[in-house]
């Protein structure tokens, strides 16, 4: 079922499948470039209501994906696109599922860059009080300055950074504010600080042959953690789990990421 979101900042549409055995919600965030049709994530959000598990997985305000769609129809909100937009985004949506269903807890899964705003988003929420059951990072990032230093000078001249994407061959803009963030990365998005103040439980699980992001960030992020952290590394899973786009069936390290995942959802719900 669609579930569509309007916040002062910009609008948010996903898919939400509810469970009325069971009162947990898996909120699934993709990567910068990700959307909620991608891929594997519908075969997830269906596996997880086999087992009585709620989800909704939604698209970035400003991620450039229009409903149902798997191309990038809207460049001009794309090129504005930063961190600090989906940590709004994040937090939102968490507020307002958690406001639409006040007894069900919540536990977070995120992918790739997906991680930035995880991870900062969760956070905050923390300093706000708001309860997080917990998070699951799939092949998340470890940092955001992860550009060479040719490309950042070539954002820095020109201001936006053109990167064509390989599945839909669109030269995709980055704007000038998720410049600045890359820039000060280090210092405002430093992943290991942040990760030192969290307390709410993450469970980081990463392939051993992740071709974009490499396991070392999986790690890196579990050892920075060090508290409530938990880690898996799947031996052979790339950065999709061996799936591809459009979907053609799960692999064999997609079905143990499953597993995975849902024994610990279970066990973070009691």
């Amino acid at each position: 079922m669609k579930l569509k979101l309007n916040f002062k900042h910009g609008d948010i549409e996903g898919i939400i499948k509810v469970s009325h055995v069971n009162d947990t919600i898996v909120i699934i965030t993709n990567g910068h470039n990700g959307f909620y049709n991608y891929g594997m994530f519908p075969f997830i959000q269906e596996e997880l209501l086999k087992n009585n598990i709620s989800s909704f997985s939604y698209n970035f305000s400003h991620g450039g994906v229009i409903g149902d769609a798997d191309r990038f129809d809207d460049l001009e909100k794309y090129e504005k696109n930063c961190m600090r937009l989906e940590k709004l985004d994040f937090i939102e949506v968490h507020k307002a599922i958690s406001s639409k269903y006040p007894k069900a807890k919540i536990v977070h899964l995120a992918h790739s860059l997906g991680g930035i705003p995880t991870t900062f988003g969760v956070l905050e929420l923390e300093k706000q009080n708001i309860p997080v059951a917990g998070a699951i990072l799939l092949a998340t990032v470890k940092k955001l300055d992860i550009w060479t230093k040719e490309v950042i000078e070539q954002w820095k001249t020109n201001k936006v950074l053109f990167k064509k994407n390989n599945r839909t061959k669109q030269e995709l803009p980055q704007g000038s504010e998720f410049l600045i963030e890359v820039l000060n990365a280090r210092i405002n998005w430093n992943v290991e600080t942040a990760l030192g103040d969290i307390k709410t439980p993450f469970y980081y699980i990463h392939g051993k042959e992740d071709e974009a992001i490499p396991y070392e960030h999986g790690v890196n992020q579990f050892l920075w953690k060090t508290s409530n952290s938990e880690l898996s590394l799947i031996e052979k899973g790339t950065h999709t789990l061996n799936t591809k786009h459009p979907f053609q069936g799960p692999s064999p390290q997609l079905s143990e990421f499953l597993d995975l995942a849902i024994n610990w959802i279970k066990e973070k719900s009691k």
